[in-house]
């Protein structure tokens, strides 16, 4: 699983005794949780392929599973591109998140402990901060974190599994939708959340998550944006 909870760590040699599309694979998806690769923005393979250090043809494989997660759109005479959902795209992903999430959250309300409480508060708290300071990229990137923490709680390996594609699909949607009252309305539901948590109240919990997602989805800004071109080579540059 992709480690949600570290910061997009840049390129680094790959030998050939590693599973080297895999690695390129993740260390796209991880510039794109993190907003270093925001929607819309050309993947263009040679590029990469030297950012990366390694065989444009790495790049390609990489990019075509990418593509069958949802996070990468091959055009045909165009090339990839960083996915970007559609309204309605966007509406399935999310009534995907609440049937996931409602589960993971009665689970995780069920047999929390207070250590796990006191990390997801902390959690909660470092995302909020991160948007009162206009750190739109690192607020996007902890409130999936938020989400994929409490999930592994659950210790429900498919359930987390099928989460963490929905969060980095949801990461696309935010960086393209999101509004400045996206994450401010949103925080008053998670604080709620962690309240039925803390008190042990399962049914409430998995009610306040549902309700977390439905603010989140409510105050996005659905219309068409352009395309956004970055520095690649900047962002698999070695932090």
């Amino acid at each position: 699983m992709l480690n949600f909870a570290s910061p997009y760590s840049g390129a680094s040699k790959m030998t050939d005794t590693d599973d080297i599309e895999s690695q390129v694979a993740n260390k796209i998806r991880t510039a794109i949780l993190h907003g270093r690769l925001p929607p819309t923005a050309k993947l263009t393979e040679d590029i990469v392929a030297e950012a990366l250090d390694v065989g444009r043809a790495r790049v390609r494989s990489a990019l075509q599973r990418l593509a069958v997660e949802g996070l990468v759109e091959i055009k045909r005479n165009r090339g990839a591109f960083v996915a970007s959902p559609s309204p309605l795209e966007t509406k399935a992903i999310f009534d995907a998140r609440r049937v996931v999430e409602r589960a993971t959250t009665e689970i995780v309300t069920r047999t929390i402990m207070t250590s796990q409480v006191n990390m997801l508060k902390f959690n909660l708290g470092q995302w909020e901060r991160e948007w009162m300071h206009g750190q739109r990229q690192k607020t996007i990137a902890g409130i999936s974190s938020f989400h994929m923490l409490l999930a592994t709680m659950a210790h429900n390996r498919p359930l987390a599994l099928a989460l963490e594609r929905l969060v980095l699909q949801t990461s696309l949607i935010l960086g393209l939708y999101a509004t400045n009252t996206t994450f401010s309305s949103a925080a008053v539901e998670y604080n709620s959340l962690l309240g039925f948590i803390d008190e042990g109240r399962s049914l409430a919990a998995a009610k306040a998550m549902d309700r977390c997602l439905y603010v989140i989805e409510q105050e996005l800004d659905m219309r068409p944006v352009a395309i956004r071109e970055v520095n690649l080579q900047s962002v698999f540059r070695p932090l």
